[in-house]
């Protein structure tokens, strides 16, 4: 049985921006996977239902019609509205969470099957002092044939707290682009891309109340994205001791080389439970964080910045029918035509 365990990149609580972790699970039953995350910021919240599938279903399928709630310390109800099949958004200006508070995710299903996570506490973060960039340069292999990429790597220091603390650092990249020249109406657009299979765990065991420097965060080629100004976010995040556990057995289950010593999906443990069948297994994990941003611009001078885009468009023969996004760049994966409130 395949399952596309939901990995929620770092700002898909902005855009919901969701990637599939492919996993394989040795189970014929359709399981149910979860994933959520509340926050601090004053933000749309996301809890994502879908079931398992076997190797000949190319989509698992979603989970519909379901109530999805989170529930405070206080016994206060918060409810998310199911905005796309299977994906519960809540409102940011009714649900805020709040640092030291717990929370309690609760699931009803459309055929009356009812989940809930165990008490997760809202734990405080650390800070991020400085993120920056160096050029840099990585091996390329393409059809047998091996070549230099330029790119960037982008680095951050951050302070975390006297407790013992586990944290996650994800983040987004925004660029700004331009269209190809028959686009009239959106001359310009900006396309958001996450962190996708970055998986950047920290514990402070040996470092508590310190000012950890020089952590990688991800390597960005060159190309598109920096035919102008790039402006990059990270996302510290902080995370309780479970839930460092599940992501660090993700973050094995794709570094592993395939051997018998790899990590079994049966190791990764989830905080969901069925309280209508209770050997029911579920997937996923509902994850409480708090969060400290910060944001820098890359000038497009750090690299050439190729626009491949309007390239593409110029190349195609006049009997080739050329693709939307050359007559309106909102078409360009996942661009939009409107100016970000940051840039």
């Amino acid at each position: 049985m395949r399952v596309n365990l939901l990995y929620i990149v770092p700002i898909f609580l902005f855009y919901g921006c969701i990637d599939p972790l492919d996993i394989e699970v040795n189970d014929r039953n359709s399981r149910l996977v979860v994933m959520g995350e509340i926050t601090n910021l004053p933000e749309a919240y996301q809890v994502v239902l879908q079931r398992t599938s076997d190797y000949e279903t190319l989509v698992n399928p979603m989970e519909e019609n379901a109530t999805v709630s989170v529930t405070d310390e206080n016994g206060l109800e918060y409810f998310f509205k199911e905005s796309k099949p299977g994906i519960y958004r809540s409102c940011p200006t009714e649900f805020v969470g709040k640092i030291g508070q717990s929370y309690k995710l609760r699931i009803e299903t459309s055929n009356d099957i009812i989940y809930e996570s165990e008490v997760e506490t809202l734990l405080s973060t650390g800070e991020i002092d400085k993120v920056y960039y160096r050029k840099s340069q990585r091996q390329v292999e393409v059809n047998d044939y091996t070549y230099l990429e330029e790119g960037i790597k982008v680095f951050c220091d951050f302070k975390d707290t006297e407790t013992e603390d586990y944290f996650k650092l994800d983040w987004q990249g925004t660029y700004k682009f331009q269209s190809a020249p028959m686009d009239n109406n959106n001359r310009y657009c900006w396309n958001t891309e996450f962190a996708k299979f970055d998986i950047n765990l920290y514990n402070d065991q040996f470092s508590n109340n310190s000012l950890l420097k020089d952590f990688e965060i991800t390597y960005l080629s060159d190309g598109l994205r920096f035919s102008e100004d790039y402006s990059f976010q990270v996302r510290l995040k902080s995370l309780s001791k479970g839930a460092f556990k599940f992501w660090t057995l993700i973050k094995d289950q794709f570094e592993n080389d395939g051997s018998i010593f790899s990590a079994l999906p049966a190791q990764i443990e989830s905080n969901i439970n069925s309280l209508t069948n209770a050997e029911e297994k579920v997937l996923g994990y509902f994850v409480v964080s708090s969060v400290d941003t910060k944001r820098i611009r890359i000038p497009s001078t750090a690299l050439s910045g190729v626009n491949e885009a309007a390239l593409a468009c110029k190349q195609f023969s006049p009997t080739d029918p050329l693709p939307e996004y050359c007559f309106n760049c909102t078409k360009y994966e996942n661009s939009e035509g409107e100016e970000p409130t940051f840039w």
